[in-house]
């Protein structure tokens, strides 16, 4: 069996974040047809006027598969269209998803995290897996805050898989390159197979110059297709091409159908002895060398947490200390003109309330529960020790 599969990060924010939403996502469902894919993984769809183009589309063109996860808020962005039948299906999101102060990021309020569907084949059941996971926001090479989230998330992903013994298809943005600590990790964690390095199809899936991008943005490669064998079937990449990637016209201007580029890949699915789905790698034997790199990769992003905490309750202190010098020295408002100073005295203190209030908030709720969160990942390293 050669199972075509379709990956597209459709760049589709809500708020009008994104450039002519709208427009690319119709002239995407109008592609759909094109790719003959018996699977599609959608990225990024985050609201449900653009996935009901989708849907629609996918509707017209025979996908009659289809799962998202239904959430005004923090509803992943994921949607799956499938032409085989789905026999069920189990999302998880991920235990650390990103900082509510960084608002501009928006990943923690996104509900970012994996599906995990069962499709039924011809050659039998197999696994599919769409997934988006937390974004860098920083050039290569310059340091990366969200590092440790990232691995936790590829420690999450890979201690996941460790169940499926299904024939496995993975697509989505993994916001990681090739060379890169948490990729490094996720792969020799989890037995996966890129496309893109096995076939040495290296394209950058965020190409430049971009109608979307910055002149001075470089390309690079971070949507992947990937995939493992089962317990008695073996699957291979054996084709893998950028599709999407061509320049459109929206209301006169050059556009494009999203700043990224889709991955269409052919994976063949064939049925073979235990033995012989073992030797190409569908028993998964971690590299205890990247065992060790996740966790370092995992206590380094606890420190930073830590490290963060403090500077929030130093903040948070600095800012109730000086609300209170303030309120001291305003002293009780008369009817004079000392009173009005005064009032003005009180204002400059008030507003500092809430600001330490917030800072508070995220030290001792916020920050202890994503320490939590990276001693649960912690304890699923010991799985491969």
């Amino acid at each position: 069996m050669l199972l075509r599969a379709l990956s597209l990060n459709a760049w589709g924010l809500p708020f009008g974040l994104a450039r002519s939403t709208g427009a690319r996502m119709r002239a995407l469902a109008k592609r759909l047809p094109d790719f003959e894919a018996d699977v599609i993984g959608f990225q990024e769809v985050w609201q449900a006027e653009w996935r009901d183009v989708l849907i629609a589309a996918g509707h017209r063109a025979g996908y009659r598969g289809i799962w998202y996860r239904s959430a005004r808020y923090g509803g992943s962005g994921l949607l799956v269209l499938s032409r085989l039948p789905i026999l069920s299906s189990r999302f998880v999101r991920y235990r650390l998803g990103g900082l509510p102060q960084r608002i501009q990021h928006a990943d923690y309020y996104g509900g970012k995290g994996f599906v995990l569907l069962e499709l039924q084949s011809e050659e039998g059941p197999l696994a599919l897996l769409d997934t988006h996971l937390h974004a860098s926001y920083v050039r290569r090479g310059e340091f990366d805050e969200y590092l440790g989230v990232r691995a936790s998330q590829a420690v999450q992903l890979a201690a996941a898989l460790r169940q499926v013994e299904l024939p496995l298809i993975a697509l989505g943005d993994f916001n990681m390159e090739e060379g890169d600590p948490d990729y490094d990790v996720l792969f020799g964690l989890s037995g996966l197979v890129d496309s893109a390095a096995a076939l040495d199809r290296r394209q950058p899936t965020c190409t430049a110059p971009h109608p979307y991008r910055a002149p001075d943005d470089a390309p690079y490669r971070i949507d992947l297709v990937l995939s493992r064998s089962g317990r008695d079937r073996v699957a291979k990449p054996r084709t893998l091409q950028r599709v999407l990637d061509e320049p459109i016209e929206i209301a006169g201007e050059t556009g494009a159908y999203s700043d990224h580029a889709g991955l269409l890949a052919e994976i063949e699915v064939e049925s073979v002895t235990h033995a012989a789905a073992a030797a190409e790698g569908s028993s998964v034997r971690p590299d205890p060398q990247l065992v060790e790199r996740a966790a370092e990769l995992l206590l380094a992003g606890r420190e930073l947490a830590l490290a963060r905490q403090r500077g929030e309750r130093r903040w948070a202190g600095g800012a109730a200390l000086a609300s209170l010098c303030g309120l001291a020295a305003a002293g009780p408002a008369g009817r004079s003109r000392r009173s009005f100073l005064s009032s003005l005295l009180l204002a400059v203190p008030a507003l500092g309330l809430p600001a330490g209030a917030a800072m508070a908030l995220l030290s001792e709720v916020f920050v202890p529960n994503e320490l939590r969160g990276y001693d649960e990942i912690s304890a699923l390293l010991e799985a491969w020790r």
